[in-house]
Formats: structure tokens, sequence, C-alpha cells
């Protein structure tokens, strides 16, 4: 796991090690134990390393034996043994064990094609010195990020944002970025919060050569069948199974600690089960955590799988002020905003993981989007209530409005897929009660608009009662939970490991129809028959509880009060510029909050912690 960086110019300037080292500075976090730089000319490459394989012998870049091609990789390559033997079959020379080695012998062999063959999480990029070619690629569900800058003079890619803007551009945030992540919690893909930087968008690979000709492609993507309308039960507990104990299997490849984060869900239970069947006896390191200020505790349920697989479990309690430090340390780390509630505590539970010695951790995140574990899936024909019913009707209603209160009467009037890109917590109406201007919200609309059109168009051909869990594959997944999930183990030097998505258990999971996996309407029903004797029937059949935090809590303790963010001296002239900051002001003065204000106003925060740390701020390496 690693941090990596990239600049070609493309109108044959030299490329200067100062900017490699400027652009390494910002990722120490990524990676503390290594660096590396390669210069040719006009493109320079450079990492950071956080040694995970061949803990002597993995030093990047990395080459084949003619010295044509150079490697930097972030991630993991998990099937790197077997690709190791295929390619010694074809009279491949290797020096390391890395997967990072595999991995370039592998370009060399298959060239793109090679990406089929990889079961893994991971950005790459391969310089071709004889093409004078560049080759860039994700993983198939964009489980690492790319963020890259491209004009007619050169192209520049980083693992972080920061790197980016060391470098000598005109840099302006983006205002349709803000708002979106304003009401959605984050900045969708391809879009990120700078004008001309784009984040990678999953299964793509660009190539770039030095006469400027530019390909960027989808290489996978997720297919359902339409054949499948009835299932036999045994058959799929055999397939499942077997493919989640191997991927479990595969990701406990490492030649350092490995460890678990167990909410006590179905999800992350099942990752601790196979990890202790396949560790034999030896205990599995688990990682629990509660809020002060919480209505629901998670770490009953977590106990209880810890003390049936006899789990080596550590819990943390976080309270209001964890949460305020932990704000502060993180801004610096998160590289856009995230207004997941949950980043601030997986980002406290992985610097506990790493302070115990665990440099890798598995986790359950994605195992309701692919097994079926939202409420909102069980809603038929979701682009039609999308398009034609819920934009059109705030349009309307917006163009009425005489008082932000108003909001609330279309709210009820739509139904309940409202809450889905309102997120429950009152977004939407955050926004309207503080925007100076509601021209602003009918741009945020017509951006939201786009994205689900682009989506729902190209998931045409799929079953209706599927494009929900499609459309949350795309988006909510990668967006938030991945970018969240590599944001806040890498802020601690720790590699994020998520079993549960397994390309092979997508796609195996993608030709089930929802009202199979979800039958009756009862969400994971199909998941939950598999693992019967696996997870008890408490952990199996108790209600969903979510990962989320106490916002409104928090809020009301104080947070945003001793962060300062929204002092009239330290605020940034974006939110001056869109929001009425008196009513911002007063709101928190008076300490009205309720879950029409709240998350919005925490969105708003970290915003401003964002825009002081990494727009403003990011010049010297804090992690160093």
């Amino acid at each position: 796991m690693c941090g990596i960086n990239g600049i070609f110019n493309l109108d044959g300037d030299a490329v200067f090690k100062e900017d490699l080292m400027k652009m390494n500075s910002m990722m120490i976090h990524r990676g503390p134990d290594d660096e590396g730089f390669y210069i040719d000319k006009n493109i320079g490459l450079s990492m950071r390393r956080l040694s995970i394989i061949d803990i002597k012998g993995g030093h990047q870049p990395i080459t084949d034996e003619r010295k044509r091609y150079w490697i930097i990789l972030n991630g993991e390559i998990y099937n790197y043994i077997e690709l190791r033997k295929e390619l010694k079959n074809k009279n491949h020379v290797f020096k390391t064990n890395t997967d990072t080695e595999v991995l370039v012998h592998l370009y060399e062999e298959f060239g793109e094609e090679c990406l089929k063959k990889l079961n893994g999480i991971f950005v790459f990029a391969i310089w071709d010195k004889y093409k004078r070619e560049l080759f860039i690629a994700n993983d198939r569900l964009g489980i690492k990020p790319l963020f890259y800058y491209k004009n007619g003079a050169s192209f520049c890619f980083s693992s972080e944002l920061k790197s980016l803007l060391t470098l000598r551009f005109d840099k302006q945030i983006e205002y349709n970025s803000v708002l979106l992540y304003l009401f959605l919690l984050y900045v969708p893909y391809p879009m990120s919060m700078v004008k001309g930087v784009y984040k990678l968008e999953p299964a793509t690979y660009i190539k770039i050569d030095e006469n400027g000709r530019y390909l960027k492609k989808l290489y996978w993507e997720i297919e359902s069948s339409n054949s499948v309308s009835k299932i036999n039960i045994e058959e799929f507990k055999e397939t499942f199974l077997y493919l989640l104990s191997d991927a479990v299997r595969l990701q406990l490849r490492s030649d350092v600690s490995v460890g678990t984060f167990l909410s006590g869900g179905i999800d992350s239970s099942c990752v601790v089960a196979m990890a202790s069947r396949i560790n034999k006896g030896i205990p599995v390191r688990t990682f629990s955590v509660g809020y002060e200020g919480h209505y629901i505790d998670e770490r009953p349920y977590a106990r209880k799988i810890a003390e049936m697989y006899r789990t080596d479990h550590k819990e943390l309690f976080i309270t209001k002020d964890d949460i305020i430090k932990g704000l502060r340390r993180f801004a610096w780390y998160m590289d856009e905003p995230i207004g997941d509630s949950a980043a601030i505590p997986i980002f406290l539970l992985s610097e506990l993981a790493r302070e115990s010695g665990v440099k890798v951790i598995l986790n359950g995140t994605g195992g309701d989007e692919v097994f079926g574990g939202y409420p909102r899936y069980l809603i038929r024909k979701p682009e039609r209530y999308l398009k034609y019913r819920l934009y059109p009707l705030f349009n309307f209603t917006v163009s009425l409005l005489k008082n932000p209160l108003d909001i609330k009467t279309a709210i009820n009037l739509t139904d309940k897929l409202i809450s889905y890109l309102c997120r429950v917590n009152g977004t939407f109406i955050g926004l309207m009660s503080f925007l100076k201007e509601k021209s602003a919200l009918g741009i945020l609309l017509k951006n939201i608009d786009n994205i689900m059109k682009n989506y729902f168009e190209f998931y045409g051909n799929l079953r209706e009662e599927d494009r929900f869990i499609f459309f949350d594959l795309k988006t909510y997944l990668v967006n938030d939970l991945l970018f969240l999930l590599d944001k806040t183990t890498m802020a601690a030097s720790i590699e994020g490991r998520v079993p549960l998505i397994d390309y092979r258990i997508v796609e195996f999971m993608s030709t089930i129809p929802a009202n199979v996996k979800m039958k009756g309407g009862n969400l994971k029903w199909l998941v939950k028959q598999a693992l019967k004797g696996i997870l008890p029937d408490e952990i199996l059949y108790r209600d969903k509880m979510g990962f989320g935090g106490p916002v409104s809590f928090w809020l009301s303790e104080g947070i945003v009060d001793e962060l300062e963010v929204f002092c009239g001296e330290n605020m940034s002239p974006i939110t001056k510029e869109l929001f009425k900051v008196d009513r911002i002001q007063q709101t928190i003065k008076n300490k009205k909050y309720d879950r029409w204000n709240a998350q919005f106003l925490y969105n708003l925060a970290v915003f401003e912690l964002w825009y002081k740390e990494v727009y403003k701020g990011g010049s010297v390496d804090k992690s160093s």
C-alpha cells in the first residue's frame, strides 16, 4: 500500500525531482516506510511505500529485465502468488517477492489485458520507455483513489489531491462540487473540489503518450442476468461460502499483522468468522467502537462474535471531545471534505489498530450494496420516482417558496424515497434554510439530475428492481464509503481491505435478482440463509443499526463552537458568498439543532476545516 505521483510534461519540458519530492511530502502517512523516484526526461514517477509484502525487497519503482517498463503501485494484488507461477512458466525472471514486480511482468506479457487477471485493490502507473507512453489503471470497484490534472502542456496524477496542489496551475474551488458535497456528503466522481482536477472512475484505464494522444476506457462492468428467478439455496450457499472464504483467504496474505473491524453486524461478523476459520486457532485481532450520546450501541453484538470466535478484541469508546480532537487532526488527511459521520470514528479506530501493532485491516464495507441491505432497495422503478416525481416537485416548490419551512410540506408530498438523496438528515432543508440565493439550488438539482440520468440510462438494460443496487455500487459505495475508508485508514498508515466486494462476489451476486436477495422484503435474506450456523440468529436477524455517529448530539455539545470554523475572520469566502452567515451563527449560538439542519451544519463545518487545512494550508506534511 502506497501513495503514487506522476508528472508527464507533454510539451517536452524536463521533470525536476524537487517537484516530485514536494508531492511525496504531502503523503508520508500513506507510505512512512520508504520512497522512490524515477525520471526519464519529461516523465517523472514517485511513490511513498507502506511495506506490506516483501518488506525488504519491495522498493519502487520496479522495472522488468530489459528496463523497458517502470511501475509504481498503490494497493495490493491479492492473487500475485498464482500470477507469479504463471509468469515463471512463461520464462519471466523475478528479483523480488513483491506483487508489484508481478504486475510489471504481467503488463509486459499481456498489456492492458492484464487487468482481467487481477484480483486486488489498486491504482498503478506504468511507463513504457520504448513507446514513450504512460498507462494508468485502477481496480474494478474503485477502491483506491486517483486524482489527475490535464492540460495541453502536462498530465499530472496523484493518490492525494494535496500533492497535486503543490504543482503550478490555477487552483479554483469548483462551486458545483461544493453544493453537491453539502447535499450528498461527498463529491461524486469524476469531479473534485478543484476545477480542472478529476478523479479516475472505477474500472478505468488511461493511456497517454508524449504526442498528446489520450485514451480513457472502461474495462469492466457489472452485469445482471435476467434468466434467474429462482435459486437452489444449497447450491447458492456452497458457491457463496466458497467465494467468501477464498476472498478472505487471499486478503489475509501479508507479511505484517492483520486485524478486522467488527461492528457486530452481518457483514463484518462473517468476515471475522471466515478469518477465524482460516487462521485455525490463531486469534483474529478485532476492533469495535461505541459512541457517547448515541441511542444505539453495537458493542454487545461485537462482543458476542468476538467471544464466539475467540478473537483478540479491543473496543474504543468515543466522546464528544474525541470527535473535536479527531476532526482537527483528520481535516488535513481527508483530501476532500467527507460529511459522513462515520469518518472520524473509523479514523480513531484505525489509529487504535495501528497503535496495537496492526498494519492491515479487513472490514465489511460493501455488504449492504452487494447483498441487498438497505430498505430503499425494496422500492420499484427508482428512476421514475427520482426523475419524474422528486425533482420537478422540488423545482416547482422552490419557485413558490416564501418560507424555508414550506419545504417540509414538499418532503411529505414525495414518498419515502426522498430520504435516500436527502439522507434522512435534512441536508436539503439545511441548504434551503441557509442559502442566500435559491438559484444555487436549481444548479444543484440540475447536477444531481444529470448524474442520475447518466447512471440510469447506462443501466437501462437491468432489471428494474436491481437498478438501485447498481446505482449505489457506482455512486454511494465508491464516492462515500470506499473514499472514506481509504482516507481514514491511510491517515493512520494502515491498509484497509474489503473482502465482501471481491469482484467475484460482486459478479456472482449480480446474477441474482433483488427480489431473490431480499425475499419477502427481508433484507439480505439469501445471504442470511447461507450464513446460518456460521453466525448466531441474534446477529443474523437483529435490526440494522448503521455505523454513523450522533451528529445532533455532537453539535448540541458544542463541537462547532470549539472548532471556531464559523467565526467571521475564519470563515471561507465561499461560505460567506453562498450562505446566510448570520443565520448560521445564530443557530449555533442558540444550539437549535434538529434533523433538518444538524447534518448540513456538520457538513459545512467539515468543509470549512478542509478549506483551511488542505486548500489554503497544505504546504507542510503534518503527518511527519
